[in-house]
């Protein structure tokens, strides 16, 4: 069971809601970690708005942004028209292990992110399996996330907790973070 449920984010895109925009230092940070190459593909994964899957197709990547409503995918179709073919959209649950397989090209993507959105998955292993079996040789999943013990108790379930944190890092040969502010946002740039 995922909190809060499908009905609450359907609710949250249509009324236009996101959260955190895309500022100029945070695409610094991500190009000093990931070198993005004109052409190379990347999935971004809980698009909700799509600030950040635009972002990353103006960085050069040919994305597509995945989100689990319709109220999202709409959302993005509308705002980023202009970016076709560089940004396309899809409705899909990545947690529906059998429609990720079928939908998204294994060793597809140069880049896999999930940004503020790890949290909410409910077997968040299965999903970094799962971004694995996604990356090209030589790619990188980028995780955006809050860091639970940052946060006040109300606000926890957002982020997520340092053993999470510990076994997501673990699971991965290389890595290396970042914070995007002091006390804010920790990003996590893991390869095979």
């Amino acid at each position: 069971m995922r909190i809060p449920e499908k009905a609450h984010w359907e609710a949250h895109f249509a009324d236009g809601n996101g959260f955190r925009r895309t500022d100029d230092h945070e695409l610094r940070l991500l190009t000093d970690h990931v070198h993005p190459r004109p052409g190379h593909r990347a999935l971004d994964i809980g698009c909700g708005l799509g600030g950040y899957a635009a972002a990353l197709a103006g960085l050069g990547y040919r994305t597509l942004a995945v989100d689990w409503t319709e109220a999202s995918a709409a959302a993005v179709r509308d705002r980023y028209a202009g970016l076709e073919p560089r940004l396309t959209v899809r409705c899909l649950d990545f947690e529906d292990a059998p429609a990720v397989t079928e939908q998204l090209p294994a060793a597809g993507f140069e880049l896999v992110t999930t940004r503020l959105v790890l949290a909410f998955l409910t077997d968040r292993a299965a999903a970094g399996e799962r971004v694995r079996d996604l990356l090209a040789p030589g790619g990188a999943w980028v995780v955006t996330t809050p860091l639970a013990e940052r946060l006040p108790e109300e606000r926890r379930h957002i982020g997520l907790p340092s053993e999470d944190i510990a076994a997501l890092v673990s699971a991965w040969g290389q890595g290396c973070w970042y914070d995007l502010e002091p006390g804010g946002l920790r990003c996590f740039v893991l390869r095979p």
